[in-house]
């Protein structure tokens, strides 16, 4: 774990480094100070909109009704742990909030979380062929050496590939299959998790609800990346623009899914900026405040409600890994 940790850190501060190298300080501060500082809580609303979708969306798959309240706080306070978490631990903390909450069975909103990525994934392949589709790109959009549009296409691709076979494969064990994962650690979960996945095959109206939900999420998301981009000043900012951004962004995380997403989120977002015609400056100090924005304003909202709930972010982290295991 120390040297996955280790490697993690690493690849982060390489990055980050790489970020920083090719910006001109002075020509950056010149930057933040076109920023209009006043439009962030615009932003922040428009991301609070479609976070309070996905709290929906989350609610909408679980088999068991909850509140839309208790979706939201265990929403909010997971993602706050996937933000601060290495290794994606915090995916753990949704399920498990809700089991202790509400009663539902830690497989079913695991087989949610699950699902949940689909869709984000698939949304993410979506954006990547609307921008080779539709943005007429001067060269690739390159981070240490490798187009990231095109190797996030291929990872997106084959992880809905791989995410679509897994899925069939566990809505095609029957009662003899799961006879034997039942003796394995995890056997009881393996069950309940293939549960939730018939359970909601045999929904399809609610999945595709689900689906017009994450459009809708990754619509509001591109809204407020163009307003921040018109915020910002100095850097393209029409609606392709900011498509082209924020896709090179996701597939930066996506590809390199560091702590917080430090370095890989910079790099990514930066890398697009310069290709589409912005100075190293304005473009690393745009990735910058971009990602600062997306996070305090995760941080922010997840430490209100871990408060409000009366948790410790390190105690449901452990209890979550626990439960799983």
């Amino acid at each position: 774990m120390r040297l996955r940790l280790a490697a993690v850190l690493f690849l982060t501060a390489a990055c980050l480094g790489w970020v920083i190298h090719g910006i001109d300080v002075s020509a950056a501060e010149a930057s933040l100070g076109r920023f209009r500082w006043g439009m962030i809580l615009p932003i922040w609303s428009l991301y609070l909109l479609a976070h309070s979708l996905r709290a929906q969306r989350f609610r909408v798959l679980l088999p068991k009704p909850i509140d839309y309240g208790a979706s939201f706080s265990a929403l909010t306070i997971g993602y706050l742990a996937l933000h601060v978490i290495p290794f994606r631990l915090g995916e753990l903390v949704r399920p498990y909030l809700v089991k202790e909450r509400r009663d539902v069975p830690f497989g079913d909103s695991l087989a949610v979380v699950v699902v949940e990525r689909i869709l984000d994934v698939v949304m993410l392949l979506a954006m990547i062929l609307t921008t080779s589709w539709f943005v007429h790109l001067p060269t690739r959009v390159e981070v240490g050496g490798y187009d990231l549009l095109a190797v996030a296409q291929k990872g997106a691709g084959l992880l809905v590939l791989v995410c679509v076979i897994g899925v069939a494969v566990v809505l095609a064990s029957g009662e003899p299959v799961l006879r034997h994962t039942d003796k394995l650690p995890l056997g009881g979960m393996f069950r309940q998790f293939r549960g939730a996945l018939v359970a909601l095959a045999k929904r399809p109206a609610v999945t595709a609800q689900a689906f017009a939900l994450s459009v809708a999420i990754w619509v509001l998301t591109l809204v407020a990346v163009q307003v921040q981009l018109v915020a910002f000043g100095g850097v393209p900012a029409g609606p392709l623009d900011a498509l082209t951004v924020w896709t090179a962004t996701l597939s930066g995380m996506t590809v390199l899914p560091t702590p917080g997403f430090f370095g890989g989120f910079e790099a990514a977002c930066t890398a697009a900026l310069q290709l589409l015609g912005a100075t190293a400056a304005d473009a690393g100090a745009f990735a910058i405040v971009l990602h600062l924005t997306q996070f305090v304003f995760t941080v922010v909202l997840g430490v209100i409600f871990l408060a409000r709930e009366g948790l410790n972010l390190r105690e449901v982290v452990e209890k979550s890994r626990a439960t799983a295991g």
